[in-house]
Protein backbone atom coordinates (compact mmCIF):
# COMPACT_ATOMS: atom_id res chain seq x y z
CA UNK A 1 0.00 0.00 0.00
CA UNK A 2 1.38 3.41 -0.96
CA UNK A 3 1.59 6.31 1.45
CA UNK A 4 -1.17 8.10 -0.46
CA UNK A 5 -3.41 5.05 -0.01
CA UNK A 6 -2.65 4.94 3.71
CA UNK A 7 -3.50 8.64 3.96
CA UNK A 8 -6.56 8.25 1.71
CA UNK A 9 -5.32 11.39 -0.01
CA UNK A 10 -3.41 12.16 -3.21
CA UNK A 11 -1.28 15.27 -2.96
CA UNK A 12 -1.92 17.76 -5.73
CA UNK A 13 1.63 19.03 -5.22
CA UNK A 14 3.80 15.93 -4.83
CA UNK A 15 6.82 18.09 -3.99
CA UNK A 16 5.15 19.02 -0.68
CA UNK A 17 4.96 15.38 0.34
CA UNK A 18 8.57 14.84 -0.68
CA UNK A 19 9.66 17.88 1.32
CA UNK A 20 7.76 16.67 4.39
CA UNK A 21 9.81 13.47 4.28
CA UNK A 22 13.20 15.16 3.81
CA UNK A 23 15.32 15.42 6.95
CA UNK A 24 17.94 18.14 7.31
CA UNK A 25 20.70 15.50 7.28
CA UNK A 26 19.71 14.48 3.74
CA UNK A 27 19.70 18.09 2.58
CA UNK A 28 23.15 18.66 4.09
CA UNK A 29 24.60 15.68 2.23
CA UNK A 30 22.67 16.12 -1.02
CA UNK A 31 22.48 19.87 -1.55
CA UNK A 32 22.13 19.53 -5.31
CA UNK A 33 19.18 17.13 -5.05
CA UNK A 34 17.26 18.34 -2.01
CA UNK A 35 14.88 21.27 -2.41
CA UNK A 36 14.97 21.99 1.31
CA UNK A 37 14.06 20.07 4.46
CA UNK A 38 10.92 19.43 6.47
CA UNK A 39 11.56 21.78 9.40
CA UNK A 40 9.30 24.63 8.23
CA UNK A 41 6.48 22.20 7.47
CA UNK A 42 7.05 20.62 10.88
CA UNK A 43 6.61 24.06 12.48
CA UNK A 44 3.36 24.55 10.59
CA UNK A 45 2.08 21.04 11.25
CA UNK A 46 2.72 21.41 14.97
CA UNK A 47 0.53 24.53 15.04
CA UNK A 48 -2.21 22.92 12.93
CA UNK A 49 -2.28 19.83 15.15
CA UNK A 50 -2.48 21.93 18.31
CA UNK A 51 -5.38 23.95 16.88
CA UNK A 52 -7.35 20.91 15.73
CA UNK A 53 -6.91 19.02 19.00
CA UNK A 54 -7.72 22.14 21.02
CA UNK A 55 -10.99 22.45 19.13
CA UNK A 56 -11.84 18.76 19.56
CA UNK A 57 -11.00 18.76 23.27
CA UNK A 58 -12.98 21.96 23.94
CA UNK A 59 -16.09 20.34 22.45
CA UNK A 60 -15.57 16.95 24.05
CA UNK A 61 -14.74 18.16 27.56
CA UNK A 62 -16.75 21.35 28.23
CA UNK A 63 -16.07 21.23 31.97
CA UNK A 64 -12.27 20.93 31.88
CA UNK A 65 -10.19 23.95 32.83
CA UNK A 66 -7.66 25.52 30.46
CA UNK A 67 -4.84 23.91 32.43
CA UNK A 68 -6.38 20.45 32.28
CA UNK A 69 -7.17 20.80 28.57
CA UNK A 70 -3.52 21.68 27.98
CA UNK A 71 -2.39 18.58 29.88
CA UNK A 72 -4.66 16.28 27.90
CA UNK A 73 -3.57 17.84 24.61
CA UNK A 74 0.10 17.48 25.58
CA UNK A 75 -0.47 13.77 26.26
CA UNK A 76 -1.84 13.35 22.73
CA UNK A 77 0.98 15.13 20.93
CA UNK A 78 4.03 13.96 22.84
CA UNK A 79 6.98 12.53 20.96
CA UNK A 80 6.11 8.90 21.66
CA UNK A 81 2.53 9.23 20.39
CA UNK A 82 3.59 11.08 17.25
CA UNK A 83 6.38 8.59 16.55
CA UNK A 84 3.86 5.74 16.80
CA UNK A 85 1.60 7.53 14.32
CA UNK A 86 4.52 7.93 11.94
CA UNK A 87 5.21 4.19 12.16
CA UNK A 88 1.53 3.41 11.52
CA UNK A 89 1.84 5.25 8.21
CA UNK A 90 5.20 3.65 7.48
CA UNK A 91 7.02 6.98 7.35
CA UNK A 92 10.18 5.22 8.52
CA UNK A 93 10.26 3.56 5.10
CA UNK A 94 9.66 6.83 3.23
CA UNK A 95 12.07 9.24 4.95
CA UNK A 96 15.03 10.81 3.18
CA UNK A 97 17.93 10.75 5.65
CA UNK A 98 21.64 11.44 5.39
CA UNK A 99 24.08 8.54 5.66
CA UNK A 100 25.10 9.50 9.17
CA UNK A 101 21.51 9.36 10.41
CA UNK A 102 20.88 6.09 8.59
CA UNK A 103 23.92 4.49 10.23
CA UNK A 104 22.82 5.69 13.68
CA UNK A 105 19.32 4.22 13.26
CA UNK A 106 17.56 7.42 12.26
CA UNK A 107 14.64 5.62 10.60
CA UNK A 108 13.45 4.55 14.04
CA UNK A 109 14.43 7.57 16.14
CA UNK A 110 11.28 8.90 17.86
CA UNK A 111 12.40 12.52 17.46
CA UNK A 112 12.83 12.17 13.69
CA UNK A 113 9.58 10.23 13.29
CA UNK A 114 7.59 12.73 15.38
CA UNK A 115 9.00 15.61 13.34
CA UNK A 116 8.09 13.80 10.12
CA UNK A 117 4.43 13.28 11.05
CA UNK A 118 4.15 16.96 12.02
CA UNK A 119 5.72 17.94 8.71
CA UNK A 120 3.27 15.65 6.92
CA UNK A 121 0.37 17.39 8.69
CA UNK A 122 1.81 20.74 7.61
CA UNK A 123 2.11 19.57 4.01
CA UNK A 124 -1.44 18.17 4.06
CA UNK A 125 -2.72 21.53 5.33
CA UNK A 126 -0.93 23.51 2.62
CA UNK A 127 -2.09 21.13 -0.13
CA UNK A 128 -5.70 20.51 0.94
CA UNK A 129 -6.71 23.37 3.23
CA UNK A 130 -7.87 23.47 6.83
CA UNK A 131 -11.28 21.79 6.53
CA UNK A 132 -9.88 18.67 4.91
CA UNK A 133 -6.92 18.35 7.26
CA UNK A 134 -9.27 18.91 10.22
CA UNK A 135 -11.49 16.04 9.07
CA UNK A 136 -8.47 13.77 8.57
CA UNK A 137 -7.00 14.54 11.99
CA UNK A 138 -10.37 14.13 13.68
CA UNK A 139 -10.61 10.59 12.28
CA UNK A 140 -6.95 9.90 13.01
CA UNK A 141 -7.29 10.80 16.70
CA UNK A 142 -10.86 9.51 17.19
CA UNK A 143 -9.81 6.23 18.79
CA UNK A 144 -7.30 7.94 21.06
CA UNK A 145 -9.88 10.51 22.14
CA UNK A 146 -12.49 7.81 22.76
CA UNK A 147 -9.99 5.88 24.86
CA UNK A 148 -8.98 8.77 27.08
CA UNK A 149 -9.19 8.02 30.80
CA UNK A 150 -9.06 11.40 32.50
CA UNK A 151 -8.56 9.78 35.89
CA UNK A 152 -5.30 8.30 34.63
CA UNK A 153 -4.27 11.57 33.01
CA UNK A 154 -4.63 13.49 36.24
CA UNK A 155 -3.63 10.68 38.59
CA UNK A 156 -0.24 12.24 39.17
CA UNK A 157 -1.69 15.67 40.00
CA UNK A 158 -3.10 14.79 43.41
CA UNK A 159 0.10 12.99 44.30
CA UNK A 160 2.21 15.92 43.15
CA UNK A 161 0.10 18.41 45.11
CA UNK A 162 0.22 16.24 48.21
CA UNK A 163 3.98 15.86 47.84
CA UNK A 164 4.46 19.62 47.56
CA UNK A 165 2.13 20.43 50.46
CA UNK A 166 3.69 17.78 52.71
CA UNK A 167 7.18 19.11 52.04
CA UNK A 168 6.04 22.68 52.61
CA UNK A 169 4.09 22.11 55.84
CA UNK A 170 5.81 19.10 57.40
CA UNK A 171 9.13 18.75 55.57
CA UNK A 172 8.27 15.11 54.93
CA UNK A 173 7.29 13.08 51.88
CA UNK A 174 4.09 10.98 51.83
CA UNK A 175 4.44 7.21 51.56
CA UNK A 176 1.94 4.91 49.84
CA UNK A 177 1.20 1.34 50.91
CA UNK A 178 -1.06 -1.29 49.36
CA UNK A 179 -3.04 -2.56 52.34
CA UNK A 180 -5.42 -4.93 50.57
CA UNK A 181 -6.15 -6.50 47.19
CA UNK A 182 -9.43 -8.11 46.20
CA UNK A 183 -10.82 -9.86 43.15
CA UNK A 184 -9.26 -12.11 40.48
CA UNK A 185 -6.00 -11.17 38.76
CA UNK A 186 -7.77 -9.87 35.66
CA UNK A 187 -10.17 -7.68 37.68
CA UNK A 188 -8.31 -6.65 40.83
CA UNK A 189 -9.27 -3.82 43.17
CA UNK A 190 -6.37 -2.25 45.06
CA UNK A 191 -6.73 -0.55 48.44
CA UNK A 192 -3.99 1.95 49.23
CA UNK A 193 -3.26 4.04 52.31
CA UNK A 194 -1.03 7.11 52.32
CA UNK A 195 1.06 7.97 55.36
CA UNK A 196 2.80 11.10 56.54
CA UNK A 197 5.42 9.78 58.89
CA UNK A 198 3.59 7.06 60.86
CA UNK A 199 0.24 8.80 60.56
CA UNK A 200 -2.29 7.56 57.95
CA UNK A 201 -3.87 10.56 56.25
CA UNK A 202 -5.88 9.06 53.40
CA UNK A 203 -7.19 5.87 51.89
CA UNK A 204 -8.30 5.04 48.36
CA UNK A 205 -9.21 2.16 46.10
CA UNK A 206 -9.10 1.60 42.36
CA UNK A 207 -8.61 -0.88 39.54
CA UNK A 208 -4.92 -0.03 39.45
CA UNK A 209 -2.39 1.02 42.07
CA UNK A 210 -2.12 4.41 40.35
CA UNK A 211 -5.83 5.10 40.64
CA UNK A 212 -5.91 3.91 44.24
CA UNK A 213 -2.93 6.13 45.09
CA UNK A 214 -4.68 9.03 43.37
CA UNK A 215 -7.76 8.61 45.53
CA UNK A 216 -5.67 8.22 48.68
CA UNK A 217 -3.72 11.38 47.83
CA UNK A 218 -6.97 13.27 47.23
CA UNK A 219 -8.24 12.23 50.65
CA UNK A 220 -4.90 13.16 52.18
CA UNK A 221 -5.06 16.61 50.61
CA UNK A 222 -8.47 17.21 52.16
CA UNK A 223 -6.96 16.54 55.59
CA UNK A 224 -3.93 18.75 55.09
CA UNK A 225 -5.55 21.76 53.43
Amino acid sequence: MTLSEKLSYDFKDASLLNLALTHRSYQNENAALAQGNNERLEFLGDAVLDLVLSDLLMKRFPDLSEGDLSKVRASLVNEAVLADLALEFGLNEELHLGRGEIISGGFLKPRILASAIEALIGAYYVDAGFEQVFSWLEKLFAERLDGLDLNLHFASDYKTRLQELSQEKHRAAPKYKVIHEEGPDHDKIFHVEVFLGDQPIGRGKGRSKKLAEQEAARMGLEKLV
